[in-house]
């Protein structure tokens, strides 16, 4: 039995999907389709039905995805445990980020650190989804959360604030009588409309008007004045075209971490990488709490 056909097939059965999978294992959805179809010929056996909700295992598929996941778990355990004993500072680092933290955060990090070891390739997955470290589905994750796996070790690098913001192109705006009456939040969903904790405390009047399930698009609308929006401190203080709301109030809403497998904790690649991360973001702390905001 081929591995490869295998990790396809727990791919699809994780992710209810071909298109699920294929994202995951960064190809596309035809090759997904093909290496599972060459699957069941070889089984002679279906291992999915195909639904209208997706990809559902047959009995025969959960019998395989068993023995799979197991075999899985043991393989990863093998190249994590090689991994970390890897004494040379080339090869690859998988870091695994969301968008917005790669963007507005730590690029430039990056690039200083690649320009210090030019042997060691960088892969970025902009991806906000926990990918599985113990199966080394990366190496290194950025994760936003309060509390972080207990088998997973690293280090909280700081509280990430968050504050109101609108366009400087149109801050006189701000000085009219009726002007918390006429503005308009940018919500994010249905359910997420109205702000929470102090910040709603402290702006109660604005209206809800627009909603944008994404933090790149909240950002562009603040700056063509579209409304107000709460936005994440390191991505909008340092932004010229964006002004706090009076009264300026910032909260902590997430703990960052930058976490890693135990069993990398010997990986000298791994472990330069991880400590100039840790010093870098120390100077940053400021602006992750928004604590860097002039005014």
């Amino acid at each position: 039995m081929n591995w490869d056909d295998l990790k396809y097939f727990l791919a699809v059965a994780r992710h209810g999907s071909v298109r699920g999978a294929a994202k995951s294992l960064s190809v596309n959805h035809a090759t997904v389709s093909r290496r599972i179809r060459h699957f069941e010929e070889q089984l002679g056996n279906r291992l999915f039905e195909r639904t209208p909700n997706g990809y559902e295992k047959t009995l025969l598929g959960e019998e395989i995805y068993s023995e799979a996941f197991y075999l899985e778990e043991r393989l990863s355990s093998v190249s994590r445990k090689v991994a970390g004993k890897d004494k040379r500072l080339k090869g690859d680092i998988r870091i695994t980020v969301p968008e917005s933290l790669g963007e507005e955060l730590i690029m430039d990090e990056l690039a200083e650190f690649s320009r210090l070891h030019p042997k060691i390739e960088l892969e970025l997955i902009d991806s906000a989804r926990p990918l599985n470290l113990a199966n080394r589905e990366a190496d290194v994750a950025f994760r936003i959360c309060k509390d972080p796996p207990e088998h997973l070790i690293g280090r909280k690098l700081g509280e990430l604030h968050r504050a109101c913001y609108y366009s400087a192109k149109h801050q006189r705006d701000m000085d009219g009588p009726d002007w918390v009456s006429k503005t308009p939040w940018i919500s994010w969903s249905e359910r997420f409309r109205r702000p929470v904790g102090q910040i709603a405390k402290d702006y109660p009047k604005f209206q809800i008007r627009h909603k944008m399930m994404s933090a790149t698009l909240q950002k562009r609308a603040c700056k063509a004045g579209m409304g107000v929006g709460i936005l994440l401190c390191f991505a909008a203080d340092g932004d010229s075209d964006l002004v706090r709301v009076p009264p300026y109030t910032s909260e902590s809403k997430y703990s960052l971490w930058l976490l890693y497998h135990p069993d990398l904790r010997t990986s000298a690649k791994i472990q330069t990488f991880v400590q100039f991360m840790y010093h870098a973001m120390e100077i940053k702390r400021p602006l992750l709490e928004g604590k860097a905001y002039k005014g």
